[in-house]
C-alpha cells in the first residue's frame, strides 16, 4: 500500500505539472473566455455531448451518440438526456461569466436549482431540488451512509467547496469536494448528475474547461467508483457533523489522489483543446507534418512529445486530423520552448477564421 501511495503521489506531481504548464500557455494566449468556445461552437457543443453521454452511462441511463443527436434535434424523445445537456449548458455557461466576474453562484438555492433542472417533466417531478432530510438513503455498492440531515450538510458543502479552491492546489481541491458532495448524497436520486455539474462549475469557476468522467465503459465506471471510495474514507463508520472544519478534517484523512489523477487526466485533454484554439487569436494551427518542418525534426518526434505531454496536440471532437503548431511546443531538456517573448497584437479576424477551422474539421464535407 505504501509503495502504490507512492506511486499516486509521483503521478499526482507529473500530472499537476502538465496542467499548469498549460494554464500558463492559455493565460499567456489571452486566456480563458466564452466568446472563444462560442466562437468554436462545434467544440464546445462536443464537450457538451461527450459529458451528457458519458455521464448518463455512470448511472445506466445509456444513450449511444445517435440516440443522443437525435434527441438533442428534437427527433426522439427523452426528458434525462436534453435535460442534462440543458442544464450543463446553463452551468457551464454561468461558471465563465463567474469566473470573468469574480463572483460566486455557488450556494443552496443554485445545487437545489440544478437538481430540479435535470428532472423538470420526468418520474420525479414531486421530487425535484428538494434535499432527502430525514430519509434514510443508500450509495450503490458504497459503504458510507449519508447523513439524515441533508440540507445542513448541503450548506456545509458550499463553504467546504469554497474553502478547498482558495486553498488548495487545484486537482486536490477538485478531487475532495466531488467526494464530499456524493458521500453527502443528498437527494433521493440523481446525486451523481448534480455531483458532476458541481464539479464542473468549480473547474470552470478556476479557468479550467469542463471535465468529463468517462462512464461508457464498464473498466472506466469501476475505476471511478473505486477512486470515490478511497477518497471518501474519512466518512467511515459515523459521518462527521456538519462543520466545515470536522469535514475538511474527514476529506484529509481519505486517499484522494487516485479521484485527482482521474479528473486531471479528462481535464489535461479537455485544456489541450482550449489552448489550442486560444492560439488561433495569434496564428494558424498546421498540420504535424508543417510543424515538423518548423521545428526541424522528423513528424514521429511530435508523436513521442504529445506522447509526453511536451506538445500541444489539436484534435477535434470526434475526428482523427491533429494539428498543432511550433508555438505549442512546451520544450525538453534538450530544446527550450519557441513561443516568443512577446505575442503580435490578436488577429481582427481571428474569430472568422476560427469558425471556418470549426466549419472545415467538423464538416469536411462541406
Amino acid at each position: 500500500m505504501v509503495g502504490m501511495a507512492a506511486d499516486w503521489a509521483k503521478a499526482y506531481n507529473k500530472l499537476s505539472r502538465a496542467l499548469e504548464e498549460r494554464r500558463a500557455l492559455l493565460e499567456a494566449f489571452g486566456g480563458m473566455d466564452l466568446d472563444l468556445i462560442q466562437v468554436a461552437n462545434e467544440e464546445w457543443l462536443y464537450m457538451l455531448q461527450e459529458d451528457t453521454r458519458h455521464s448518463l452511462a455512470i448511472e445506466g441511463y445509456f444513450a449511444n451518440e445517435r440516440e443522443l443527436r437525435q434527441v438533442l434535434r428534437g427527433r426522439r424523445g427523452s426528458a434525462e438526456v436534453f435535460n442534462y445537456f440543458r442544464t450543463a449548458q446553463f452551468v457551464y455557461e454561468l461558471a465563465f461569466q463567474d469566473a470573468k466576474e469574480g463572483v460566486w453562484h455557488l450556494d443552496l438555492a443554485f445545487i437545489n436549482n440544478i437538481h430540479g433542472q435535470l428532472f423538470r417533466e420526468t418520474s420525479l417531478e414531486r421530487e425535484r431540488g428538494k434535499p432527502a432530510d430525514g430519509v434514510q438513503r443508500r450509495i450503490q455498492g458504497a459503504k458510507v451512509v449519508p447523513p439524515l440531515e441533508a440540507t445542513d450538510y448541503l450548506r456545509a458543502f458550499v463553504q467546504v467547496a469554497r474553502t478547498l479552491t482558495e486553498k488548495r492546489p487545484v486537482l486536490e481541491a477538485l478531487a475532495k469536494a466531488h467526494a464530499l458532495f456524493e458521500a453527502i448524497h443528498p437527494y433521493r436520486d440523481g446525486n451523481g448528475r448534480v455531483g458532476r455539474l458541481l464539479l464542473n462549475y468549480l473547474a470552470i469557476r478556476q479557468g479550467l474547461p469542463p471535465v468529463v468522467i468517462k462512464g461508457l465503459d464498464p473498466g472506466d465506471r469501476k475505476r471511478y467508483y473505486e477512486a470515490l471510495e478511497g477518497a471518501d474514507r474519512g466518512f467511515l463508520g459515523r459521518f462527521p457533523p456538519p462543520d466545515p472544519k470536522a469535514l475538511l478534517q474527514a476529506l484529509d484523512e481519505g486517499e484522494w489522489r487516485p479521484l485527482a489523477l482521474l479528473l486531471g487526466e479528462s481535464l489535461l485533454a479537455r485544456l489541450d483543446k482550449v489552448v489550442a484554439l486560444a492560439l488561433m487569436r495569434f496564428a494558424d494551427l498546421k498540420p504535424l507534418d508543417q510543424v515538423a518542418r518548423d521545428l526541424g525534426v522528423p513528424r514521429q518526434h511530435l508523436y513521442v512529445w504529445a506522447g509526453r505531454s511536451r506538445l500541444v496536440v489539436y484534435q477535434p471532437g470526434g475526428k482523427e486530423r491533429l494539428l498543432s503548431h511550433p508555438w505549442l511546443f512546451l520544450g525538453t531538456r534538450e530544446r527550450p520552448p519557441l513561443r516568443p517573448a512577446e505575442l503580435p497584437p490578436p488577429r481582427p479576424d481571428w474569430r472568422e477564421r476560427l469558425a471556418d477551422l470549426q466549419r472545415l474539421l467538423f464538416h469536411p464535407d462541406l
